[in-house]
């Protein structure tokens, strides 16, 4: 919500038309994208399948060195699994989004002047192509800053997601390296050139966002870790299926301390 309100003013200073109602839309859908990720975390850590059920394994020791020290505050961390894949996914289509649904780097030339003649009611190319570009980096800082919440949400190593993301970014720029021509007319050889440099651009670009969210989401304070709201619903759960009250006395125990 902070960074909701920190950006809004700007934001509706700069918008002609519909660019408003996409800032709250696109807003809206990453606090639900943040959200639902780490629900779907949650139920995921809290129900045992049934194999486990039938032949439960041994606690797994957590590993001395998976801890990080943020902000004075001690982390543990898990290890990447395929689910995070998903995040980056959606963060790569956010990002596209985000880029492309009020206008982009490419023709910041076509832009109409109305939205900061306000501001600038001079004509200065310099100043007021300055205003459009921020305006158009306003969404990735938004999402950036999600990006940042839900590494630490989701209990990852800090910067896993963001190196899923640049990982993708990175096949990607493989797949338009060999798209590039040095045949045929001059447009399509500049096409596939500018193709795989745009690409190239997006892993800096990702790697700066991770910059970016880290001074967003500083001091910004997180509940317990997943694993130590859940363990004693587990244990309630599984003591409930096999009609042990004691497992549900120790359940309520550990829920206590």
């Amino acid at each position: 919500m902070i960074l909701f309100l920190t950006f809004s003013p700007t934001f509706i200073i700069l918008t002609i038309s519909y660019e408003g109602l996409f800032y709250f839309s696109f807003c809206m859908t990453l606090i639900t994208w943040v959200r639902l990720e780490h629900a779907t975390y949650v139920h995921a850590s809290v129900s045992p399948t049934k194999q486990e059920q039938a032949t439960p394994l041994p606690p797994k020791k957590e590993s001395p060195d998976a801890t990080t020290v943020v902000e004075g505050v001690t982390y543990r961390f898990r290890t990447l699994s395929v689910s995070d894949a998903r995040v980056a996914l959606f963060f790569f289509f956010l990002l596209q989004s985000g880029f492309f649904s009020t206008g982009n780097i490419a023709s910041i030339s076509s832009f109409s002047l109305d939205s900061v003649y306000r501001l600038i009611p001079v004509f200065n190319p310099f100043s007021q192509g300055a205003l459009l570009i921020f305006k158009i980096l306003i969404p990735f800082a938004i999402i950036s800053a999600n990006l940042g919440i839900l590494n630490r949400r989701l209990e990852v190593a800090p910067s896993a997601l963001f190196m899923v993301v640049m990982t993708i970014s990175d096949v990607m720029t493989l797949n338009f390296f060999y798209m590039v021509r040095d045949e045929g007319s001059w447009l399509d050889i500049g096409t596939t050139i500018t193709n795989f440099c745009i690409a190239n651009f997006l892993c800096t670009f990702v790697a700066g966002l991770e910059f970016l969210s880290e001074v967003f989401i500083s001091g910004v304070e997180f509940g317990p870790r997943t694993s130590t709201v859940t363990a004693p619903i587990a244990g309630i759960v599984n003591g409930v299926v096999s009609g042990s009250r004691e497992s549900v006395d120790i359940g309520f125990e550990d829920a206590k301390e």
